[in-house]
């Protein structure tokens, strides 16, 4: 027998668990295994963050998402910070019995195996018997997750999975909701991790208890299943112009020459213009720091209500800005760049960045610099754009280091010290479009003429559409953060 030592990382991500959260978390602390419990907290509006509060135990870590990004974010989180050997998953219910942890680290502690999977369909092991149509979902998901990866499971959605921690801290995990399982499960099949299968108890609860998965995330999980299998990385492979990403962006020089057609492009995109200005309007100040200015299309409209503040890291940019608002007493041009905001000296209301941050080497320590140069409870509103699978040529052409997602983005305002009040995906069919023409065809997106089209016909319409919803994708990403009214950073 193997002697039960804390050798254990448990991740527990949880939302609105409230009534059933200390029993869990105390179950799991008496688990002589148990090293550490990372609970992260998936933006709860319950008590769920004062309960993980009050429990006086030194192995608890809580870390707190800011808002509500999904079940594979927080493991995502989780599994980041995890500092023990071997690292498992807890939900914070009361569906499975943290005194499986022996029979789940078993193969583990032995040496047989690299992940193990607690199943809830092997013979022999009690469970609480609910929701014929679940059981017959979660089968079918198994069946199509081994005809895909070749593995022989019988319960791919088990929250069960345990691994050793460079196993589990290897894998770039992608998926936000529930269709981390099969994305987790092709991943480690494909790197050919050795995984075992073990039978657990399993007591699952109603709706009424306070379950959440519906068949929206049985959907989500196929899609996962067939895109992250081997088969369809080799079709994309085939049909996807994708770029080379070990190749870096452009220099700065470079990329700013081509940024000069682009921005000549967009000054007849007024609607385009109109319409970011609309989405950040209500979170401006009477003084805005503008970074990343280049022609002064938003700088024009920001200055209706506020003296703004231009800046630019290219020369060129600022000439621009500076024979277009001379004599402007409300606009004030500088020729610099984040970092040259670091520190003591004036305070702003609100700093605007759009389409800068993705240039930027560094965006956390960026972004807080910026903070700094915010009165406390001001504003940043950055606009920048989304969806690394639309990175293409151009993208590295025009000096963009990354593409977004709403969970990496609100990630990065939460470690710059930002309260999030706001992220959301903008431009729905601008987005199919970049696929489109830029992905895959790998022509220039922003001619003046397809930029005069799209802006005249297409902006309008997609504005009233997005307007009071929150699109699940778009071409770009609206994130707003509010510095605190009691940060002390000066």
């Amino acid at each position: 027998m193997i002697e039960a030592v804390p050798c254990l990382s448990v991740v527990m991500p949880s939302y609105n668990e409230a009534a059933t959260l200390e029993t869990v978390i105390r179950q799991v602390l008496a688990s002589p295994y148990v090293q550490e419990l990372i609970v992260v907290d998936d933006g709860s509006t319950d008590e769920t963050v004062a309960i993980v509060e009050g429990i006086a135990d030194p192995r608890i870590r809580l870390f707190v998402q800011p808002i509500n990004l999904g079940k594979g974010a927080a493991l995502r989180r989780g599994f980041q910070e995890a500092t023990a050997p071997y690292v498992i998953v807890q939900d914070a219910d009361l569906e499975y019995d943290p005194e499986e942890y022996s029979t789940v680290l078993g193969p583990l502690l032995a040496g047989d195996a690299d992940v193990v999977y607690g199943s809830r369909f092997l013979s022999g092991q009690p469970h609480r018997v609910l929701y014929y149509w679940h059981s017959v979902g979660n089968r079918l998901l198994t069946t199509a997750s081994n005809m895909f990866t070749n593995l022989n499971l019988t319960d791919m959605e088990t929250c069960y999975k345990a691994f050793r921690r460079e196993v589990i801290q290897s894998i770039v995990i992608e998926e936000d909701r529930f269709g981390i399982e099969p994305e987790i499960t092709a991943k480690i099949a494909a790197a050919g991790w050795r995984i075992y299968e073990v039978g657990i108890s399993y007591s699952g609860r109603t709706y009424s208890e306070g379950k959440k998965i519906g068949w929206r995330d049985g959907v989500r999980a196929m899609y996962g299943v067939v895109r992250y299998s081997s088969a369809w990385r080799g079709m994309r492979h085939r049909i996807d112009r994708a770029p080379d990403r070990n190749i870096p962006p452009a220099e700065f020089d470079d990329s700013d020459a081509e940024l000069s057609d682009v921005l000549s492009s967009l000054e007849e995109a007024d609607n385009y213009a109109d319409w970011i200005y609309r989405l950040i309007r209500p979170y401006l100040g009477a003084e805005v720091l503008e970074i990343g200015a280049g022609h002064g299309e938003l700088t024009e409209r920001l200055r209706r209500d506020a003296h703004v503040t231009a800046t630019d890291l290219s020369k060129r940019c600022v000439d621009e800005l500076a024979e277009r608002f001379e004599g402007c007493a409300d606009v004030d041009v500088l020729q610099a760049d984040v970092a040259a905001f670091g520190g003591e000296g004036r305070k702003f209301d609100s700093v605007v960045l759009i389409n800068v941050l993705e240039h930027i080497e560094d965006d956390v320590d960026a972004l807080a610099d910026l903070r700094e140069t915010l009165k406390p409870g001001g504003r940043l509103c950055v606009f920048v754009p989304a969806f690394e699978g639309l990175y293409s040529d151009f993208d590295r052409s025009i000096g963009h280091r990354r593409r977004y997602r709403r969970s990496g983005l609100v990630t990065t305002f939460d470690r710059a010290g930002f309260a999030v009040v706001e992220a959301r995906y903008v431009n729905t069919v601008g987005a199919l479009a970049w696929w489109l023409f830029a992905r895959q065809l790998g022509q220039v997106p922003t001619q003046r003429w397809s930029v005069k089209v799209y802006d005249r016909l297409v902006v309008p319409l997609i504005r009233q559409l997005e307007e009071g919803r929150a699109p699940r994708f778009g071409q770009s990403l609206l994130c707003i953060g509010t510095r605190p009214e009691d940060d002390a950073a000066t």
